[in-house]
């Protein structure tokens, strides 16, 4: 289990770009009905950037995003990477 093996497909994509995606990822995997309208919220963005963000996640992950152990492993390379980012 790696953080970047689960989280690799961000590596590729704009600085910018991969930051969001991974916010948004996030969201996702806290939410409970994992809706755009709930991620839109969590994230303080209207819910069609939530769905674009979706869309764009389903299209890097797949089907992963509904496989329990690919959400365990992506939220804690997400926590990782949290607490191991330099601090402004």
């Amino acid at each position: 289990m790696g953080g970047d093996r689960t989280l690799g497909v961000l590596r590729d994509l704009p600085p910018g770009r991969a930051a969001r995606l991974a916010e948004t990822l996030d969201a996702l995997l806290m939410s409970w009905s994992r809706t755009a309208p709930e991620v839109a919220r969590a994230l303080g963005i209207h819910p069609q950037t939530a769905r674009k963000r979706l869309r764009r996640l389903a299209e890097l992950f797949g089907d992963r995003l509904s496989d329990p152990a690919f959400r365990f492993e992506a939220l804690l390379a997400l926590r990782t990477r949290a607490l191991t980012a330099p601090r402004a």
